[in-house]
């Protein structure tokens, strides 16, 4: 899987590993700092993130709220504007599937 975050328009604007949400969320404030110093129109989409794959299967099409991504720990970036980070179990609370 690519490592690559694209924009709407399918331009790479960065990267992330997957290893950690602070990064993401630090690599997502330093894309949206760069798209509006362009005055770009361009967006990040959540759902298009890298490494969709480590979200737990009852999270893969959540929709509470924005779910950016969650790393190998547990740990994922939510919000409209990819601003906090929750525990996985914290988003889980919030979907309607039961969780066993």
């Amino acid at each position: 899987m690519s490592d690559e975050i694209k924009t709407n328009t399918g331009r790479t604007v960065g990267t992330w590993n997957g290893e950690s949400a602070q990064d993401l969320l630090r690599e997502l404030t330093r894309i949206r700092q760069a798209l509006a110093t362009e005055k770009s129109s361009e967006k990040i989409v959540p759902r298009e993130m890298p490494h969709r794959d480590q979200l737990p299967e009852d999270l893969k099409n959540f929709n509470a709220y924005p779910l950016w991504g969650c790393d190998k720990k547990g740990s994922c970036v939510v919000g409209a504007g990819a601003n906090r980070i929750e525990p996985v179990e914290k988003v889980l609370s919030f979907s309607l599937v039961e969780h066993h």
